[in-house]
């Protein structure tokens, strides 16, 4: 028969286990902050180079574009060289011109927020 104690419940825990909930709680919580703090450096690295990368691409493509351009200039309209660098310069210009919109945007835009 029952002596009157229950085998299926567990006994209440001591200081210990509070004490171990209390570190695994702050662990979790440690782990999951690094995470966010860790994907947040992620993106502005990310960010970062696409930055730099667009910049560069803006600064090669406008300054052969100009190039060509002055080039055209230098060698008269009337003459056929203004289609050997004027369309080149057109199209650097035009690719130097979306790498400047790419660039801004890149730099308006922002990281994703954090939430917790």
């Amino acid at each position: 028969m029952s002596t009157g104690t229950n085998q299926n419940v567990p006994p209440s825990g001591g200081i210990i286990d509070r004490i171990k909930g209390y570190v695994a709680k702050t662990i979790g919580t440690t782990r999951t902050r690094v995470d966010a703090f860790s994907a947040d450096v992620e993106h502005r690295a990310l960010r970062l180079v696409a930055m730099i990368m667009w910049t560069l691409v803006a600064f090669a493509c406008l300054s052969l574009g100009l190039l060509f351009a002055v080039l055209t200039i230098m060698f008269g309209f009337d003459l056929p060289p203004k289609y050997v660098f004027g369309i080149p310069a057109i199209l650097f210009l035009a690719v130097g011109f979306v790498g400047v919109l790419m660039f801004k945007q890149k730099k308006r835009s922002k990281p994703p927020s954090r939430q917790g």
